[in-house]
């Protein structure tokens, strides 16, 4: 049979990661779904828009045998993470790229959407809708916006016009605000549901996430030593979608990608994300534990 295709679609980022276990650079956004995806044994590709600074990097995931399509820019999407304040993390813009052309002529069983900065708009997700048959979209970089240098966020207006037609749509507790005025998390996934996406997944971090499709339900997250978060929510939104493409299972697919979250944050950039045969047996743990509560 052969591999299922997936593209992730949207920037690569330069980033500097600041926590309590200290600071280092590397290579996020788009990288965390296509080496998540690689990892699971789907044909993996990625289109990103930069520079030279990225040359090796997509060499390196070339080498793991991820499809890269660089869009020629003058700059890379730059910048950097402060987790070590305390409350919520501080983001800084340094540089950003012009909008993705996306003017590729393959089509995918799954394309994951994960802008970071103003490089995707609404003509390029209806495109991705018609190359896949599975559309996922994270909010972040549909929300942003730089004040001062600091990375905030302004309220999506025209969400319909992001939303409709896309499978899975995904936000977390930071984003929550900038995309629906409701509190109680039960009434901000059936809001952003009646937008468009069949499927919310609205991840708080270390209390785990709610999933909304054909019934609300919570999972808690599986507990590990936090070291960094950056690109958790890329992996979990990308496992479950891969998950749920083969099994049409919410509950399922929520729990491996709780699993296959758990390691991410384990460690610094992709480097704990794994394969297969290991976010299965940490699920199988997490799918035991649910039954004897239930």
């Amino acid at each position: 049979m052969p591999e299922k295709k997936i593209l992730a679609l949207g920037n690569i980022d330069k980033t500097t990661n600041i926590t309590k276990a200290g600071r280092e650079t590397l290579f996020g956004g788009t990288t965390y779904t296509a080496i998540t995806a690689r990892k699971l044994g789907l044909d993996s590709s990625l289109l990103t828009r930069g520079n030279d600074e990225l040359k090796g990097w997509l060499a390196f995931l070339g080498n793991m045998g991820i499809r890269t399509i660089l869009e020629p820019d003058k700059s890379t999407l730059t910048v950097t993470n402060d987790y070590s304040l305390g409350g919520e993390w501080v983001q800084r813009l340094l540089a950003k790229t012009g909008r993705i052309r996306f003017d590729i002529e393959d089509s995918f069983d799954i394309i994951h959407v994960n802008p970071l900065y103003k490089e995707v708009d609404t003509k390029i997700i209806q495109r991705a809708r018609k190359k896949s048959k599975l559309l996922s979209l994270e909010v972040a970089g549909l929300v942003r916006q730089v004040r001062n240098g600091i990375v905030t966020g302004n309220f999506l207006k025209n969400r319909e016009e992001y939303f409709e037609g896309v499978d899975i749509v995904h936000f977390n507790e930071r984003e929550r605000r900038f995309v629906s005025r409701e509190i109680e998390p039960r009434k901000i996934c059936e809001d952003i549901q009646s937008s468009g996406p069949r499927i919310v997944l609205y991840t708080v971090g270390a209390d785990g996430s709610f999933v909304f499709g054909r019934e609300f339900n919570k999972f808690p997250a599986f507990k590990v030593v936090e070291v960094d978060p950056t690109g958790a929510g890329d992996v979990f939104t990308t496992s479950f979608g891969i998950n749920y493409f083969e099994t049409a299972d919410e509950w399922k697919s929520a729990l491996f990608a709780t699993a296959a979250a758990s390691f991410k944050i384990e460690n610094f950039g992709s480097r704990n994300i794994q394969s297969r045969e290991i976010v299965e047996e940490r699920a199988k743990m997490l799918i035991e534990s649910r039954r004897e509560v239930e």
